[in-house]
């Protein structure tokens, strides 16, 4: 081979390295990027915000002066408070001291006026939006007549269950304190059980927590101490209970 074609051979041969090399390059750097160096879609975007939920309503205790507390050492240790901690739930407490279905407080004793009767009250009980309803009392109704009275706890639990159809409504047998029995109590607390399943609220039979038990009972008898508010809420509790 003369040096003419030696030369244009290994000229060639350089031109032929050079494309090759740079066609290597140019693959290599043309390769697809790494999967975890692709561009990810944010979780929190994916992810739908949870709808918040409603909280439950409070529980509303509607009542006399047993259920506001009278001669209870604290709010706390009244018996409405503990029934409500054990719900759960927010006591609001609507207790007036000598009222019942029918009977209003005494002049003055709500402010400038006397404090409503049960009847009286649905709306302040409607306008606490609770969940559900505990409704006490009714031993200051016995002397008045029995069919006003009849008709005021009536009008009492149908007039609750018709404004809050979706709460749980529950109203206890009226209580007595150490004194015995009256005849009266026993049809007022017929005609509360009566009235409990006409308008299709839950009757709760408790029986009597304070009669004849004086140790649950502050010195004066019409109303119960610590112990006495402890033992009306297990036995409101326990009444609750399928």
């Amino acid at each position: 081979m003369n040096d003419r074609l030696q030369n244009g051979a290994l000229a060639g041969l350089l031109v032929l390295t050079l494309v090759l090399v740079g066609f290597s390059l140019r693959s290599r750097g043309s390769s697809p990027a790494p999967a975890d160096a692709r561009p990810t879609t944010s979780s929190a975007s994916a992810t739908p915000t949870p709808t918040p939920t409603r909280a439950e309503g409070p529980v509303v205790f509607l009542g006399d002066s047993v259920t506001e507390g009278k001669s209870a050492t604290a709010p706390g240790k009244r018996w409405t408070a503990l029934v409500a901690r054990s719900l759960g739930l927010k006591e609001v407490n609507l207790g007036h001291a000598r009222t019942g279905y029918l009977r209003i407080g005494p002049e003055g004793s709500c402010g400038d006026a006397a404090c409503p009767s049960f009847k009286d009250s649905i709306k302040a009980v409607v306008a606490a939006r609770p969940s559900t309803v505990i409704v006490t009392g009714g031993g200051n109704d016995t002397g008045l007549p029995a069919d006003d009275v009849s008709a005021a706890v009536t009008a009492t639990l149908s007039g609750l269950k018709k404004a809050l159809p979706d709460a749980k409504i529950y109203v206890v047998n009226p209580w007595w304190d150490l004194r015995p029995l009256p005849e009266s109590l026993d049809a007022l607390t017929t005609t509360v059980s009566d009235a409990a399943k006409a308008t299709g609220t839950t009757y709760l039979d408790t029986e009597q927590p304070l009669v004849d038990k004086p140790e649950l009972m502050v010195a004066s008898g019409t109303n119960p101490n610590d112990a006495g508010h402890a033992a009306l809420a297990r036995a409101v509790t326990q009444s609750m209970k399928p």
